[in-house]
């Protein structure tokens, strides 16, 4: 594996470094296979005797893909950092690097979920433990949650605890004799190791190098809200709380609340004050559905809405670095105290999961795609620390409370 391994690198840097020799060298030759010509076109060079050559016509370039090449990438006269960037997709995704992993990463991917919510895919987690414990990434992991087990089978999925400071949740499912990750023994891997993004395909989902050794990462540690909306504004009657407003393509508009409307009850609850229809709504979050027990004149109606997200916060919090592109880029992405920077390209959803080592070894926990060459991961060693911290509080609590 290691000579496979040795060889998907060489393979992957002349991909990338050989168009850059090019260039510095002047070198002119197309990069792609000639066009064939049409049929009835003599080449230039069989001109007749006597006969004055003449260059064909052409027409001016769009100017979209002026100074580019036959593939449309940047030519010689463009600046080096597009021709950087395209080298350095097309390393992190070669099939033959992507292969090259394909042993490494079948241990960690055996032990590998994807977590859903409402069925749709929001992060992987790592089984840790063979009767169901799961760890993954806590910020992403709102409303009925799932698991889709490596055999395939969907199982539904209990949250046991979370640490703020890292962003790491434990997970619960029904399951035994579950494989289980293998952690990295020791400490992080050298700066430039090759590590891999691990999926539940048998490719890797992504591959990359360890940038920096693990390092505190400052910032807001908090994401936005996750309180869910109705979308109306409220005001008190005598009865309990009546609906004033209803915003245009709201949660309450599509649910088919009104104006005038008097809300009873939230899913049973009875409500006497705005501040307690306030308080129950906030207490769900975006994508939950609530049912409605409305007074409307002499009539008595149950509507669901489905609760909507906050508003977005003004564009000028966006981090200036944001403008790089690269993204979409992860919501919590700061405010780690120990986080091993990695230039692996992940997408938001491919967090929770592990990330291996060439030997198969889980050296951390993907936690958030920051910049457009930055990712983070929880190293081993903090989150199997944070792990049996939250899997012996969960397991206090069961002692005192009972099972749940």
């Amino acid at each position: 594996m290691r000579s496979k391994l040795f060889w998907a690198a060489i393979t992957a840097a002349w991909f990338s470094l050989y168009p850059l020799a090019a260039e510095f060298r002047g070198d002119q030759r197309p990069r792609t296979d000639p066009q064939p010509k049409p049929a009835g076109e003599r080449p230039l060079d069989d001109q007749r005797p006597g006969e004055e050559r003449k260059e064909p016509e052409k027409s001016p370039a769009p100017r979209s893909e002026r100074g580019r090449d036959g593939d449309g990438n940047p030519g010689r006269g463009q600046s080096g950092r597009w021709r950087w960037r395209n080298m350095d997709l097309r390393l992190k995704s070669h099939a033959t690097v992507k292969a090259a992993f394909r042993q490494a990463v079948l241990p960690a991917k055996a032990a590998t979920v994807r977590i859903r919510i409402d069925g749709k895919a929001v992060a992987l987690g790592a089984i840790v433990e063979p009767d169901g414990y799961i760890i993954s990434k806590a910020s992403l992991l709102h409303g009925q949650l799932t698991c889709r087990m490596p055999d395939g089978r969907e199982l539904p999925a209990r949250l046991l605890g979370q640490s703020e400071e890292t962003d790491l949740a434990l997970l619960k499912v029904e399951a035994h004799d579950l494989k289980t990750i293998s952690w990295r023994p020791g400490g992080a891997p050298p700066v430039g190791s090759w590590v891999a993004t691990v999926g539940q395909q048998d490719d890797p989902l992504a591959i990359g190098v360890v940038s920096a050794e693990p390092r505190t990462v400052p910032g807001p540690r908090r994401i936005p809200s996750r309180r869910g909306v109705l979308g109306v504004s409220l005001e008190q009657a005598g009865a309990g709380p009546r609906i004033h407003e209803v915003l245009q393509s709201s949660a309450a508009e599509e649910a088919g609340l009104k104006v005038g409307d008097l809300v009873r009850s939230i899913d049973g609850r009875p409500l006497r004050t705005v501040r307690q229809m306030v308080e129950t709504v906030g207490s769900h979050p975006p994508g939950k559905k609530i049912t409605l027990l409305i007074e409307r004149g002499e009539d008595q109606l149950r509507l669901t809405a489905t609760l909507g997200k906050p508003q977005p916060e003004s564009r000028r919090r966006t981090a200036p670095e944001d403008h790089w592109g690269g993204g979409p880029f992860s919501e919590r992405r700061y405010g780690f105290p120990s986080a091993m920077p990695h230039d692996t390209a992940l997408r938001p959803a491919d967090c929770g999961g592990p990330l291996v080592d060439t030997e198969g070894n889980v050296v951390g926990i993907n936690i958030a795609r920051a910049l457009r060459v930055i990712s983070y991961a929880i190293p081993a060693s903090v989150a199997r620390k944070v792990l049996a911290e939250l899997k012996n509080k969960a397991r206090s609590e069961a002692a005192k409370n009972g099972p749940t």
